[in-house]
């Protein structure tokens, strides 16, 4: 078989980005820059099987992904295109902390590497009941009462803890942080000695394993030759940590020397888009996608800029919010359709006095849209920044009567991530919804003087100094390229939040788009 025949169906249909993302030599580093609908999970599989092709073993390929569909789904598209990829000697497609419980689970030289890092017997995982109920044992009345947190935000503050302890003094500030830390130490401690896991010890209990074993360490980072990152935006530091021991930083002792990643070890081949990296509030930290030449060796970046999703006025809008970022990471996405439909306006924003008056409006342009387009209501999305608002929409549709037939989809623009449609109606498009800030109180007006203060003083919009501008701003590109042929803006001067009615003014980001 000839090298062009052996690889035919691999790279048939593939764009140019596409076509150097897939047979990009198998050596250093490579950072796949993937904007929204440009394809990026068929680059990824055709590129594990390409690798298969090209005498990489299927076996000594791991593939990390960030949820158990996402893995089910690449696997079973990959053995579908390369069955040499599937089966008990095929490529590991996997999820992270998957990855680290196989890794804690298995036994080397007679030992459990559980019980190396001080689980008693065979560790099973913690549920919810038993987390709060071992965070209580640890955990004062008086503690919680001091870090103004129920069980439920303590359970969450030690989440975020453990993915970035370097901001907990800046977060919490420096007596909360240390009792903080104190809490997450006894935690730890009782969790071990109960022979209690929880996910926030996967990870972080295979970088100790590997820091205190090196031999145990260079077991796993002589296992493979190639690794594969989905999503690498979503990354968290102490995923970044555990890639680097893979890749041959672990293998050296506890220091993780970065300066031998990559010398006659695994390979890094990682997709993602910093523009869609929405999820810092889980831990997620978009530094390793923005220092990726820098910090791994050998590092060069594709672009996938060819959008398949969106038509041209669409992409439009979402190119404008990025025109002043650095070269270097800055896509701008191209329509790729080869037939464009036809009747399609460019996005519009639509201003309403009360969201009732924005959701009659929204129920009688998507009969009309179904009418002309053929495009059943039920396939369109209303996309909402607060799940508050949702919940309040989904509400006033059930007292009218409406039935679930004849309205659109409702969902935040985060579960709307991976998503598209035909119609998207953007809401939530007022400050301090989208984006999301808590907004300041004004002062009383207690004489003559604050009146005129008032009436004369210029009111600019008020960010909490807490508020994410980036990630909003992110989280709004996300919202806008779930559109494929019908997008609009949709924002209300008055509608209810948090239990009352409240005055707003449009979202910033509509000057963005206009």
């Amino acid at each position: 078989m000839s090298s062009s025949t052996k690889y035919d169906d691999l790279i048939s249909g593939l764009n140019p980005g596409q076509l150097a993302a897939v047979t990009a030599p198998n050596e250093g580093s490579l950072l796949v820059l993937a904007g929204a609908g440009c394809g990026k999970t068929a680059v990824l599989t055709r590129r594990i099987a390409f690798l298969s092709r090209s005498g990489v073993l299927p076996s000594r390929v791991c593939a990390l992904t960030f949820s158990r569909k996402a893995a089910e789904e690449m696997a079973e598209r990959l053995v579908k295109i390369e069955p040499a990829c599937g089966g008990r000697d095929g490529t590991l497609v996997t999820t992270f902390h998957a990855f680290a419980l196989r890794t804690l689970s298995e036994e080397i030289d007679g030992r459990r590497n559980f019980n190396r890092i001080g689980f008693r017997g065979d560790a099973v995982l913690m549920n919810t009941r038993q987390r709060f109920e071992v965070l209580s044992h640890v955990s004062t009345t008086l503690v919680r009462k001091t870090l103004r947190m129920s069980i439920i935000e303590l359970s969450a503050a030690l989440e975020l803890l453990s993915s970035f302890p370097e901001r907990a003094s800046e977060k919490w500030g420096d007596v909360d942080a240390k009792l903080l830390m104190k809490i997450e130490s006894d935690f730890s401690a009782v969790r071990r000695e109960r022979g209690l896991w929880d996910f926030s010890d996967l990870i972080s209990g295979c970088l100790e394993l590997f820091k205190n074993f090196p031999h145990i360490a260079s077991v796993y980072t002589n296992r493979f030759d190639a690794i594969l990152v989905d999503e690498f935006q979503d990354t968290n530091p102490m995923q970044i940590d555990l890639l680097e021991v893979l890749l041959g930083a672990g293998e050296r002792g506890t220091d993780f020397d970065r300066s031998h990643i990559n010398k006659n070890n695994a390979t890094l081949y990682a997709v993602g888009d910093d523009d869609q990296a929405i999820y810092g509030f889980r831990g997620a930290d978009i530094r390793p996608i923005m220092n990726f030449t820098s910090r791994f060796e050998n590092a060069r970046i594709i672009k996938l800029e060819i959008n398949y999703r969106s038509i041209e006025s669409i992409l439009n809008c979402a190119n404008k919010l990025w025109v002043n970022k650095p070269p270097e990471y800055r896509k701008t996405l191209v329509c790729g359709l080869s037939s464009p439909p036809t009747g399609c306006r460019k996005p519009q924003i639509m201003r309403f006095g009360t969201q009732t008056q924005a959701l009659e409006w929204i129920l009688g342009k998507a009969r009309f849209i179904c009418r002309r387009e053929n495009i059943p209501i039920t396939e369109m999305a209303l996309l909402f920044r607060l799940n508050d608002t949702l919940t309040a929409v989904a509400d006033h549709f059930k007292e009218l009567g409406i039935s679930d037939d004849e309205i659109p989809q409702f969902l935040t623009v985060h579960a709307s991530k991976g998503l598209e449609y035909p119609v998207v109606f953007l809401c939530d498009l007022e400050d301090g919804i989208f984006p999301h800030y808590r907004m300041r109180k004004e002062r009383a007006i207690e004489s003559w003087t604050g009146l005129l203060m008032a009436l004369v003083k210029h009111k600019k919009p008020y960010i909490d100094p807490a508020c994410d501008f980036d990630e909003e701003l992110r989280l709004f590109y996300v919202g806008v390229t779930r559109a494929r042929r019908f997008l609009f803006f949709v924002t209300a001067f008055q509608k209810p939040f948090y239990g009352r009615m409240m005055n707003f003014i449009p979202s910033r980001f509509l000057k963005l788009v206009k």
